[in-house]
């Protein structure tokens, strides 16, 4: 992932997180709005994580 890909993800995950406040704001459901949040920023990590293991366990090719 290179920098304009990350500052663009950064974007995205903060107008999600403004959206999460405006509704929480409105009166909407703060449990389900943070729960929301949540998951989101653990499928990104467990991806994250996910895509450094096969990485590293990754087998060098055969000659």
């Amino acid at each position: 992932m290179d920098e304009d890909e990350r500052a663009q993800a950064r974007r995205e995950q903060e107008e999600r997180a403004n959206r999460a406040i405006e509704a929480i704001m409105r009166g909407g459901d703060q449990s389900a709005e943070t729960q929301g949040l949540s998951n989101e920023f653990t499928d990104r990590q467990t991806a994250r994580l996910s895509a450094w293991w096969r990485r590293v366990t990754r087998r060098p090719p055969r000659s």
